[in-house]
């Protein structure tokens, strides 16, 4: 999946209607879930799924480190 396949609005694949905000990783495909979904179904994906990813999670640039001078 690229970046710009995640920049776009994903529909959670159980409601089809709340925003996907988790990609689950299946040995045989992949989900999307809303929150709500993501939650309810926590249990039983974490025995079957070997990654999940939090799509609205926005990684933080490393800090500028000082130089010597």
């Amino acid at each position: 999946m690229t970046t710009e396949e995640l920049t776009g609005w994903i529909g959670c694949d159980q409601c089809r209607i709340a925003q996907a905000m988790y990609l689950v990783k299946l040995v045989e495909g992949e989900l999307f879930f809303c929150g709500h979904h993501y939650n309810a179904s926590k249990a039983g994906l974490d025995k079957v799924s070997y990654e999940v990813i939090d799509l609205n999670k926005i990684e933080e640039a490393a800090p500028i480190l000082e130089t010597a001078e």
